[in-house]
């Protein structure tokens, strides 16, 4: 124990470590020994020096998810597919990542490999609503909540896809072609639509220079001109229940989707899982996790009068954005 902690340091303690055998745990207060209860494929573990192993990507959503809520689940799997990882020890909460650690085929391959054991069918569920490649929380939170059925607090719409490459004609530029990167693209899942998608990005324009308002103005001319609507979202907005109720139907207009005939009474459920989804979504910073015990939070006093509401638990990095290029 000491010579792992002497050469990571800042590793904290209790060390989870997997096990063959229960009766060898290791001292209480320094070891949360888990128990494998099958022998592990060869891609559970990766070396991290002479003698010392740390958990796969792959497997620890596998070792996690049995103490994760669904929703926590797909978050850290976001990170885990995505271009950032949360660290709140640097100014900006997290660092970036030139490309992700693992991908959704190569789960699925631990997972087919590992067999039916204990998580594994929890992972498979979450994976079919995890992004990859996101490039912040906050976008991974955004995808949830646009791509989430109702039943969840989501809009149930359709992600096409996260910072992936999009062919755009640089307007300014000999209309020569460019590539553009949006936060979320989301398509229509049927028939014609007035655009052949829509675009949601996050600015950050308050903290830049005066030329980022420029470059957000570009980024949406780009798209216009391949006929792509593009939405900037700010924290704030993003924070606020009913705008983001009124972007998402305009957005569901542009895609063709037809108008929302709800009750009185299933717009308010609606409003109130919205609601609790926001808080859930606010209250996960990456490092704590309340696990699949807490539930649903179901606090509804959260929303202000102004429609926008209380942040639970942010974290530096939840706020961050660097415009696309």
């Amino acid at each position: 124990m000491e010579a792992i902690t002497g050469r990571f340091p800042e590793l904290t303690l209790p060390l989870h470590v997997s096990v063959s055998d229960k009766n060898r745990r290791g001292p209480t207060g320094l070891v949360a020994a888990h128990v494998t209860e099958v022998p592990l494929p060869h891609d559970s573990t990766i070396v991290l020096a002479e003698g010392i192993r740390c958990v796969s990507p792959e497997h620890l959503a596998v070792q996690m998810a049995t103490q994760l809520s669904l929703l926590e689940l797909v978050f850290l799997l976001g990170e885990i597919l995505g271009l950032y990882a949360i660290c709140p020890s640097r100014e900006e909460g997290m660092f970036r990542r030139s490309r992700p650690l693992t991908t959704k085929r190569d789960i699925l391959d631990h997972l087919d490999a590992l067999g039916p054991t204990r998580g594994t069918r929890l992972v498979r569920h979450a994976l079919v609503l995890a992004c990859e490649r996101s490039a912040t929380p906050l976008e991974t939170k955004l995808t949830m909540r646009l791509c989430l059925k109702p039943s969840l607090g989501g809009y149930h719409l359709n992600v096409l896809s996260v910072t992936d490459p999009l062919e755009v004609v640089r307007l300014g530029k000999g209309l020569r072609r460019g590539v553009r990167r949006p936060d979320v693209m989301l398509g229509s899942r049927k028939g014609p639509a007035p655009y052949s998608g829509v675009s949601f990005d996050f600015s950050d324009d308050d903290r830049q220079a005066p030329t980022g308002s420029d470059r957000g103005t570009r980024r949406q001319s780009d798209l216009l001109a391949i006929n792509f609507k593009g939405y900037v979202l700010t924290k704030a907005l993003y924070d606020d229940i009913e705008y983001m109720d009124d972007v998402v139907a305009r957005a569901r207009a542009d895609l063709g989707l037809p108008k929302q005939r709800l009750t009185k009474f299933e717009s308010a459920r609606r409003r109130r899982l919205g609601l609790m989804l926001y808080g859930e979504l606010e209250a996960m910073d990456g490092i704590t996790w309340h696990g699949r015990g807490r539930g649903r939070l179901g606090d509804e006093t959260s929303a202000t009068h102004s429609g926008h509401v209380t942040e639970l638990a942010p974290v530096d990095a939840h706020a961050l954005y660097q415009p696309c290029p």
